[in-house]
């Protein structure tokens, strides 16, 4: 789990040139009402929390201001199936979508 002043002082502290921003996601299920967000660490998806709880948000839309407002410039749609119906037998279960963030 990361939590959102984690993040914020991992994109925000000084870096060595070249530095790459963790990947974040906009994690979304086929038949859910709210957006999540994760980010990419180690090569896992952790959720990012605040004050210890997952955030969600009600429309994509109040996911990528809340990004932006991070400082993020992009991140990636992520669309999940909760059925197993769909989708390729013994594929991936999700799909990840470029998500360009603009600043405000």
């Amino acid at each position: 789990m990361m939590h959102k002043q984690q993040l914020t002082k991992w994109l925000h502290s000084p870096h060595k040139p070249g530095f790459e921003p963790p990947k974040v996601y906009v994690i979304g299920c086929a038949d859910a009402t709210h957006y999540t967000l994760g980010v990419e660490v180690k090569h896992r998806v952790e959720p990012l929390l605040d004050r210890g709880e997952p955030l969600h948000f009600s429309s994509l839309h109040a996911a990528k201001d809340q990004l932006s407002q991070l400082g993020l410039t992009h991140a990636y749609l992520r669309m999940s199936c909760a059925y197993e119906e769909c989708g390729i037998a013994g594929g991936q279960k999700y799909s990840d979508i470029p998500l360009p963030i603009s600043k405000h």
